[in-house]
């Protein structure tokens, strides 16, 4: 699955977004919403966010290792993390830790990411490719 493509679109004053269809379709049934690693969202298929995580934590997982430290960031992990399940009109609501963890306002920018989405703040995503376009100048 190769995710790619850039969308502009708005966050409503419920917290629901709309993930493009395009994106949606390749991402599956059941995908998860969670924290990245920038004041950004992403979003995986169910199966590949469950590899990401092992993957990551695989040695907590089978209990071969009890790093409290590694053992809290999966927790904040997965206790941070949600389905994007759709009402009735392709809507998913974003729960508010999520929300402020992203900076999230009206206007948002969804990426395709090779295997996942990731969804921005406008002004956070305009930001760095601001300080980007800067570096490179």
């Amino acid at each position: 699955m190769l995710l790619f493509g850039k969308y502009e679109h708005q966050m409503d004053e419920k917290k629901r977004i709309r993930i493009p269809v395009k994106l949606k379709d390749a991402l599956g049934a059941n995908p998860v919403i969670m924290k990245g690693t920038s004041p950004c969202l992403v979003v995986y298929s169910s199966e590949r966010a469950s590899e990401v995580i092992k993957a990551k934590f695989e040695k907590i997982i089978d209990g071969t290792v009890t790093d409290e430290d590694e053992m809290d960031l999966l927790r904040d992990l997965t206790s941070n993390t949600q389905n994007a399940e759709e009402d009735k009109q392709g809507r998913v609501k974003i729960e508010k830790d999520l929300v402020d963890y992203a900076r999230l306002k009206k206007d948002i920018v969804t990426i395709g990411v090779y295997d996942k989405v990731e969804i921005w703040s406008a002004e956070e995503w305009n930001k760095r490719q601001k300080a980007k376009s800067e570096k490179n100048k």
